[in-house]
């Protein structure tokens, strides 16, 4: 099936009852016919502003209910929606702004100040800009006007662009489109059938199995965004925390409060706050809905899942291994009758690895290090960016895949160990070190809360493995290397340890290197 996100909404708005919960934050609750309408009223305005099929259009906001209502309406109006980091300044909105050409800017009223430069004739192709709530334009636009299907003819080509960071450099948009997407995400082992049709598609919204997910990091990063799409497409609802910060105790509430079945984080970042919680106030919580918590984007420890099967011992934790540029390469279950390693993964169905000097496809088992990579459906390049397209999206054998930078090696079992980004590699000595396996048996150290592992410049060995830590003076240096020895070599043990008192972390969860290194150098009084 030609999949296209905005007829999926179309056909689901019209199936779906129109009293359940499309999307609740707090108190305020968008019932699934106020979702449908408001978005076809959103498409429509902007189409009447002028935007053309597959312009873009730039979205600015926080975990607000118009994130998604503006996502949706952009599906029906075959318009391409693009995530746009609200950490942001004025300078870095219009890098994105420009590099993606926006016709239009959808903004939250937090963001007013830094996007006001860019507004009125600061950007050329900006045709279009709709400030969300205070005194802005979003709630007439949403509540005025026909609020029937657009009845437009769609294109699976139709999607949105997916703007990464990555660890260095400017950001770029990956293109995904809609049908590609939606492939990629029936592709989880806890997605429910792919439909053989759009009839079949309706007849299990009807069926009513969809569930309610809580997506704990940002909507702006695409596991958060994609999550509640996923979730709306069959009839759910997305339950957004209405605080700005995370708070461990207010997911716990709303949770409990609106029976969420799923919960979206990236990693311990989110994990350990919410196992400490729980900890800490046992049996306060009624999670008896609750069925799944998943990770995408970033490793989570096992000593933090314990934790968490110690207090709902009838969840099951998933860490997806998925990046920008592709999704799907592999899934790692645990529950209270499995346990998955760190770092170990059913290969995805399409997922191959590739030898790193001669580009041959290592069979599945076989020993070797190599390129992660997968077949399609997968991004179909960066915007703008040829270059960059050609190093990830490649044709061997006359095969097309997507090699976006990870290293791996197969087990024998067929599963695979994820050995860590090539562009975080750390050469030492003419030894290579990646940085997650050392971040993550640094995680299972007995007094580590978190750590984030960077080379620095080293005259004898080239580059020096270098930790940051969150711990106090104890373990000392010493036990700390000796705890690592048990599971690391020796060239990988961190020759510089600097404590501190919080790791640096992006909103995403991700680690935010650029910063470990400037506290590391500040705390150690060195050029380390």
């Amino acid at each position: 099936m030609d999949w296209n996100f905005g007829d999926l909404l179309d056909a689901t708005g019209a199936a779906v009852p129109g009293d359940r919960p499309a999307i609740v934050r707090g108190d305020h609750v968008v019932s699934w016919a106020d979702f449908d309408a408001r978005t076809n009223r959103v498409a429509r305005a902007m189409l009447a502003a002028g935007l053309q099929p597959g312009d873009r259009v730039a979205i600015l906001a926080r975990n607000i209910p118009e994130f998604i209502e503006t996502a949706a309406a952009a599906f029906k109006a075959r318009v391409t929606h693009v995530n746009v980091n609200y950490r942001y300044t004025t300078a870095e909105i219009e890098y994105v702004l420009r590099d993606c050409q926006a016709a239009a800017l959808f903004y939250q009223d937090d963001f007013a100040a830094v996007a006001a430069p860019l507004i009125g004739g600061g950007i050329d192709h900006l045709i279009l800009a709709v400030k969300i709530g205070g005194d802005g334009d979003y709630a007439r636009m949403a509540a005025d006007g026909d609020a029937s299907p657009l009845g437009i003819a769609r294109s699976p080509d139709d999607g949105y662009l997916l703007y990464t960071g990555g660890t260095t450099g400017r950001p770029k948009g990956v293109m995904w489109r809609s049908a590609d997407a939606r492939r990629s995400q029936l592709e989880s082992p806890v997605a429910a059938a792919t439909p053989a049709s759009m009839d079949d598609h309706v007849a299990q919204v009807r069926r009513g199995t969809a569930g309610r997910v809580l997506p704990a990091c940002p909507l702006m990063h695409g596991a958060g965004l994609n999550s509640c799409i996923a979730e709306l497409l069959i009839g759910g609802t997305a339950v957004l925390l209405a605080s700005d910060r995370f708070d461990p105790e207010q997911l716990w509430d709303e949770v409990a409060r609106n029976q969420v079945t799923r919960v979206l984080i990236v990693g311990d970042a989110f994990a350990r706050p919410m196992a400490d919680t729980l900890a800490a106030h046992p049996g306060r919580w009624d999670l008896s809905s609750l069925k799944l918590i998943s990770s995408a984007g970033l490793m989570w420890s096992e000593e933090v899942k314990a934790q968490l099967l110690a207090a709902i011992p009838h969840l099951t934790l998933l860490d997806i291994l998925g990046a920008s540029e592709a999704s799907g390469f592999g899934y790692a279950i645990t529950n209270r009758d499995r346990a998955t390693p760190t770092g170990l993964f059913e290969r995805g169905p399409q997922t191959v690895i590739i030898a790193q000097d001669d580009d041959r496809i290592l069979a599945t088992g076989e020993p070797g290090a190599g390129w992660l990579a997968r077949r399609p459906p997968f991004g179909a390049g960066y915007h703008g960016d040829p270059a960059k397209s050609a190093t990830v999206y490649r044709t061997i054998g006359g095969e097309a895949f997507a090699i976006p930078g990870d290293m791996a090696e197969w087990l024998p079992d067929g599963r695979f160990r994820l050995l860590g980004r090539g562009s975080m590699c750390i050469n030492t000595g003419g030894e290579k070190v990646f940085v997650e396996e050392v971040e993550e048996a640094l995680k299972r150290v007995p007094g580590i809360a978190d750590a984030v592992v960077f080379g620095v410049p080293d005259p004898r060995f080239g580059n020096a493995v270098t930790a940051l830590v969150q711990a106090g003076p104890d373990p000392d240096d010493t036990a700390i290397r000796a705890a690592l020895a048990t599971d690391l070599a020796t060239y990988k043990l961190p020759r510089r340890i600097v404590r501190t008192d919080a790791v640096p972390r992006h909103a995403s969860g991700k680690s935010d290197y650029r910063r470990a290194l400037e506290i590391a150098r500040e705390l150690s009084g060195t050029d380390v």
